[in-house]
């Protein structure tokens, strides 16, 4: 008989746990995180985690590699408050190829689950070739298998929504240390565009709360871009709108990413008009 799968909020024993306490700047008026700074924390448990094993960010420099996102997809279990205790905990769970890598992530208030990312990473030359792990990173990240990935919620798709646009340049101070603009930024612009278009309509953004995300990254981008960035209304997953976006730079499509989220003290889903 098939064994069924742990559950989400299980993981492989011997993991460390690493502290996560969210800095001030990462809450806003009701003083919850916003989705870009808990992709941000989950980041950095990432790297608490390979720096344990001898990877530190001066070692893939120096190295002349890299492990690029590829895909992020994160489930909010609910908010996390300001001046929360988080614990953190990561593990590779698969490879593909030798270039391409799963890695889960879990944050945990004391023993309840809050937040669960699944991120596919590719490791790369610090030109942007693939190239193939070697001993030295599989000696380091152990393999775990047989854990849960997160998916999307399921939803009640909708069709024939307008497409919102807004634009920007970038900064070169936005620029991580691969040179580019890190990540969890996209999930910022994406959701500053949901917030223009709650705006635009009379809904007060800020009661916007994140239940799931799932970005798809194409290309990096860089200083002095500009980007523009649509959104669309998607459809429903219960009392949770669900959006579509597109990140362009010169008309090319940098990123996709699905969001969903929950307006706070609005029951059914009645406020999604302002969307559409």
């Amino acid at each position: 008989m098939r064994q069924s799968p742990p559950p989400l909020n299980s993981f492989p024993p011997g993991t460390l746990t690493f502290p996560v306490l969210l800095q001030r700047n990462a809450f806003g008026p009701r003083l919850v995180a916003r989705a870009g700074d808990v992709w941000r924390a989950i980041q950095d448990v990432v790297v608490d985690q390979s720096m344990s094993v001898g990877w530190t960010p001066e070692r893939f420099v120096q190295t002349g590699t890299m492990f690029i996102v590829r895909s992020m997809t994160v489930r909010h279990l609910r908010d996390v408050r300001f001046a929360e205790s988080l614990q953190g905990r990561t593990w590779p769970s698969k490879a593909r190829r030798d270039m391409l890598f799963t890695r889960e992530a879990r944050l945990f208030a004391g023993e309840e689950l809050v937040v669960t990312g699944t991120t596919e990473w590719a490791y790369l030359s610090r030109a942007l070739e693939p190239i193939r792990a070697g001993k030295d990173i599989y000696d380091a990240f152990t393999l775990t298998e047989g854990y849960p990935s997160v998916k999307l919620p399921d939803f009640t798709r909708a069709e024939g929504a307008a497409v919102h646009h807004y634009g920007f340049t970038t900064w070169h101070l936005w620029m991580d240390a691969n040179a580019h603009v890190n990540h969890p930024a996209y999930v910022d612009y994406c959701d500053e565009g949901t917030h223009r278009v709650l705006a635009a309509r009379g809904v007060d953004p800020q009661r916007l709360a994140p239940v799931a995300e799932e970005v798809y990254f194409r290309a990096a981008i860089g200083p002095e871009e500009e980007v523009s960035v649509e959104t669309t209304y998607r459809g429903a997953a219960g009392d949770a709108a669900v959006l579509a976006h597109r990140i362009l730079v010169k008309g090319k499509v940098a990123a996709t990413c699905t969001s969903v989220r929950r307006l706070v003290d609005e029951p059914g889903d009645g406020w999604h008009a302002a969307l559409k």
